[in-house]
């Protein structure tokens, strides 16, 4: 009878014992375009739908539950969305972001915060105000790809967009310019 109490006296003793834990951040890879960066601090990595192909990451913001990946438009959201560069009128990233102010954002784009960019890449920004008091920060670059069969002279377009509301702007932004200077893409052209 008093070995199981000894037992469990022991037990609870060493389960006070400090046991340095090894965390490592989960990790977004997407090989075909060129990307890696760490899970944010504060953000939701949304999986990638069944079925439809993987573009880059989508993260809802200040939140621990993925219920919201359903709904990107009504949750605040940052990613990068990765396109091989196949249009001559997304073939610079002034005509890229021209055609986004144009079509997407319906000519409502106004200058960005400033120094808004992808770490070691050329970049512009501009920030469009949407219906519902929604915000996007919409941020593009252009990179080359490292792979033997794409052709050298084709570059891939990233386009990375916050999309939060006003009264988040500055907390959301904050974690933006960290996703920004940790994302890795593929080479510069």
């Amino acid at each position: 009878m008093l070995r199981p109490i000894r037992f469990i006296t022991c037990l609870m003793a060493a389960s006070t014992v400090s046991i340095p834990a090894i965390i490592t951040p989960q990790i977004y890879r997407n090989a075909e375009f060129g990307i890696e960066l760490p899970v944010p601090q504060g953000s939701v990595l949304c999986p990638a739908l069944p079925g439809e192909h993987d573009h880059g990451p989508l993260f809802l913001l200040r939140t621990d539950s993925a219920k919201g990946c359903n709904d990107p438009e009504g949750n605040r959201t940052f990613g990068v969305f990765a396109s091989f560069n196949a249009a001559s009128a997304t073939s610079t990233v002034s005509k890229y972001v021209s055609v986004a102010c144009k079509e997407t954002y319906q000519g409502k784009c106004r200058s960005a915060p400033r120094n808004l960019g992808f770490e070691g890449h050329p970049s512009m920004a501009v920030m469009a105000d949407l219906a519902g008091g929604w915000i996007d920060i919409s941020v593009v670059c252009q990179a080359g790809k490292p792979d033997q069969e794409y052709h050298p002279s084709q570059k891939v377009n990233y386009e990375a967009i916050l999309h939060t509301r006003a009264q988040y702007l500055e907390g959301d932004l904050r974690i933006f310019r960290t996703f920004l200077k940790t994302i890795r893409l593929s080479p510069a052209p």
